[in-house]
Protein backbone atom coordinates (compact mmCIF):
# COMPACT_ATOMS: atom_id res chain seq x y z
CA UNK A 1 0.00 0.00 0.00
CA UNK A 2 2.98 2.45 0.81
CA UNK A 3 4.12 1.34 -2.31
CA UNK A 4 1.28 2.73 -4.15
CA UNK A 5 1.04 6.16 -2.10
CA UNK A 6 4.38 6.76 -2.88
CA UNK A 7 3.89 6.04 -6.91
CA UNK A 8 0.72 8.60 -7.01
CA UNK A 9 3.42 11.11 -5.04
CA UNK A 10 5.83 10.78 -7.41
CA UNK A 11 3.56 10.67 -10.36
CA UNK A 12 1.36 13.59 -9.51
CA UNK A 13 5.04 15.84 -8.47
CA UNK A 14 6.28 15.13 -11.70
CA UNK A 15 3.31 16.14 -13.99
CA UNK A 16 3.17 19.16 -11.72
CA UNK A 17 6.76 20.54 -11.73
CA UNK A 18 6.64 19.57 -15.50
CA UNK A 19 4.06 22.80 -16.70
CA UNK A 20 6.19 24.26 -19.88
CA UNK A 21 6.15 28.42 -20.47
CA UNK A 22 4.78 29.34 -23.77
CA UNK A 23 7.02 29.46 -26.73
CA UNK A 24 7.70 32.42 -29.02
CA UNK A 25 7.08 31.79 -32.44
CA UNK A 26 8.59 34.07 -35.06
CA UNK A 27 6.84 33.92 -38.13
CA UNK A 28 9.39 34.45 -40.16
CA UNK A 29 13.19 34.17 -41.37
CA UNK A 30 15.81 36.90 -41.33
CA UNK A 31 16.89 37.17 -45.14
CA UNK A 32 20.66 36.18 -46.76
CA UNK A 33 21.87 39.24 -47.92
CA UNK A 34 25.16 39.45 -49.72
CA UNK A 35 25.68 42.52 -51.42
CA UNK A 36 24.14 46.27 -50.41
CA UNK A 37 24.38 49.65 -52.71
CA UNK A 38 23.37 52.47 -51.34
CA UNK A 39 22.45 55.31 -53.89
CA UNK A 40 22.78 58.97 -53.05
CA UNK A 41 21.14 61.76 -55.78
CA UNK A 42 22.08 65.26 -55.50
CA UNK A 43 19.72 68.22 -55.94
CA UNK A 44 21.60 68.14 -58.96
CA UNK A 45 20.02 64.49 -60.19
CA UNK A 46 23.38 63.51 -60.17
CA UNK A 47 23.30 59.92 -58.26
CA UNK A 48 26.41 58.12 -56.95
CA UNK A 49 26.28 54.29 -55.99
CA UNK A 50 28.43 52.58 -53.31
CA UNK A 51 28.33 49.29 -52.07
CA UNK A 52 29.14 46.84 -49.68
CA UNK A 53 29.53 42.42 -51.23
CA UNK A 54 30.31 39.83 -49.39
CA UNK A 55 29.57 36.83 -51.58
CA UNK A 56 30.16 34.02 -49.09
CA UNK A 57 28.44 35.89 -46.58
CA UNK A 58 30.70 35.08 -44.12
CA UNK A 59 31.75 36.92 -41.92
CA UNK A 60 34.99 35.46 -40.93
CA UNK A 61 36.71 36.21 -44.32
CA UNK A 62 37.08 39.67 -46.17
CA UNK A 63 34.30 41.01 -48.00
CA UNK A 64 34.83 41.05 -51.79
CA UNK A 65 33.70 44.84 -51.90
CA UNK A 66 33.63 47.83 -49.36
CA UNK A 67 33.35 50.64 -50.73
CA UNK A 68 33.70 54.49 -49.38
CA UNK A 69 31.16 56.80 -49.35
CA UNK A 70 31.96 60.32 -50.80
CA UNK A 71 29.66 62.83 -50.54
CA UNK A 72 29.46 67.01 -51.35
CA UNK A 73 29.16 69.39 -48.50
CA UNK A 74 26.09 71.53 -47.74
CA UNK A 75 24.33 68.62 -50.05
CA UNK A 76 20.79 67.78 -50.29
CA UNK A 77 20.23 64.12 -50.60
CA UNK A 78 17.74 61.23 -51.68
CA UNK A 79 19.14 57.85 -50.50
CA UNK A 80 17.52 54.74 -51.44
CA UNK A 81 19.31 51.31 -50.08
CA UNK A 82 18.90 48.07 -52.45
CA UNK A 83 19.90 44.67 -51.21
CA UNK A 84 20.56 41.45 -52.63
CA UNK A 85 21.31 37.36 -52.29
CA UNK A 86 24.11 36.78 -54.73
CA UNK A 87 25.02 33.35 -53.18
CA UNK A 88 23.45 31.39 -55.85
CA UNK A 89 23.54 31.69 -59.62
CA UNK A 90 20.95 33.83 -59.89
CA UNK A 91 20.39 37.37 -58.04
CA UNK A 92 17.86 37.47 -55.77
CA UNK A 93 16.63 41.33 -55.25
CA UNK A 94 15.85 41.11 -51.35
CA UNK A 95 14.77 44.69 -51.60
CA UNK A 96 10.90 43.96 -53.23
CA UNK A 97 10.95 41.54 -50.07
CA UNK A 98 11.63 43.57 -47.73
CA UNK A 99 8.59 46.16 -48.88
CA UNK A 100 6.44 43.44 -49.41
CA UNK A 101 7.02 42.89 -45.64
CA UNK A 102 7.55 46.15 -44.44
CA UNK A 103 5.68 45.71 -40.96
CA UNK A 104 8.85 43.17 -40.30
CA UNK A 105 11.63 45.36 -41.18
CA UNK A 106 13.45 48.80 -39.81
CA UNK A 107 16.44 50.52 -41.37
CA UNK A 108 18.64 52.60 -38.74
CA UNK A 109 20.85 54.98 -39.62
CA UNK A 110 23.80 56.05 -37.61
CA UNK A 111 25.83 58.87 -38.39
CA UNK A 112 29.27 59.52 -36.48
CA UNK A 113 29.35 62.87 -35.69
CA UNK A 114 26.22 62.84 -36.35
CA UNK A 115 26.58 66.61 -37.59
CA UNK A 116 28.40 65.17 -40.83
CA UNK A 117 24.82 63.72 -42.23
CA UNK A 118 21.65 63.73 -41.47
CA UNK A 119 19.36 61.10 -42.52
CA UNK A 120 15.50 60.80 -42.16
CA UNK A 121 13.51 57.59 -44.02
CA UNK A 122 10.78 58.66 -46.24
CA UNK A 123 8.93 55.66 -46.40
CA UNK A 124 6.59 53.74 -44.17
CA UNK A 125 5.24 50.94 -43.43
CA UNK A 126 1.27 50.23 -43.48
CA UNK A 127 1.10 51.04 -39.27
CA UNK A 128 3.31 54.63 -40.47
CA UNK A 129 6.18 53.44 -39.45
CA UNK A 130 9.62 54.11 -40.98
CA UNK A 131 11.30 51.68 -43.22
CA UNK A 132 14.31 53.76 -44.37
CA UNK A 133 14.63 51.82 -47.87
CA UNK A 134 13.78 55.33 -49.38
CA UNK A 135 15.54 58.68 -47.21
CA UNK A 136 16.44 61.79 -47.48
CA UNK A 137 19.72 63.38 -46.31
CA UNK A 138 21.86 66.67 -46.13
CA UNK A 139 25.55 66.67 -45.67
CA UNK A 140 27.34 69.93 -43.43
CA UNK A 141 30.51 70.72 -43.73
CA UNK A 142 33.36 68.84 -44.66
CA UNK A 143 34.98 65.97 -42.49
CA UNK A 144 35.56 62.36 -42.29
CA UNK A 145 33.10 59.93 -40.30
CA UNK A 146 31.12 56.49 -40.68
CA UNK A 147 27.60 55.91 -41.63
CA UNK A 148 26.52 53.03 -39.50
CA UNK A 149 23.39 50.96 -41.82
CA UNK A 150 21.69 48.34 -39.84
CA UNK A 151 18.50 46.17 -40.63
CA UNK A 152 16.48 45.28 -38.01
CA UNK A 153 14.39 41.68 -38.96
CA UNK A 154 11.50 42.04 -36.36
CA UNK A 155 8.11 39.68 -37.75
CA UNK A 156 5.13 39.46 -35.69
CA UNK A 157 5.80 36.57 -32.79
CA UNK A 158 2.73 34.71 -31.19
CA UNK A 159 0.55 36.81 -33.73
CA UNK A 160 1.54 39.97 -32.38
CA UNK A 161 3.29 43.02 -34.09
CA UNK A 162 6.80 43.53 -32.34
CA UNK A 163 7.95 46.66 -34.61
CA UNK A 164 7.36 49.50 -33.14
CA UNK A 165 10.26 51.82 -34.10
CA UNK A 166 12.77 50.61 -31.62
CA UNK A 167 15.83 49.49 -33.07
CA UNK A 168 16.95 47.09 -30.06
CA UNK A 169 14.39 45.19 -30.94
CA UNK A 170 14.64 41.80 -33.59
CA UNK A 171 17.45 40.37 -34.91
CA UNK A 172 19.88 41.78 -37.18
CA UNK A 173 19.88 40.90 -41.28
CA UNK A 174 22.50 44.02 -42.15
CA UNK A 175 25.01 45.32 -40.01
CA UNK A 176 27.94 47.34 -41.80
CA UNK A 177 30.11 50.18 -41.14
CA UNK A 178 30.94 52.07 -44.53
CA UNK A 179 33.66 55.30 -44.02
CA UNK A 180 32.27 58.74 -45.11
CA UNK A 181 33.72 61.27 -45.94
CA UNK A 182 32.25 64.87 -46.75
CA UNK A 183 34.47 67.14 -49.71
Amino acid sequence: MNRLIYSVFFLSLSLLSCKKDPEVEPTDDNELITTVDLEFTNSKNVTKTFSFQDLDANSITPPDKFESIVLDANESYEMEVKVYDESKKTKVDVTEKIKEDAEAHLFVFKVTPASLFSVKAKDKDKNNLPLGLKNTGKTQGKGIGKLHVILKHQPPANGKRTKTGDEEIGSTDIDLEFKLEVK
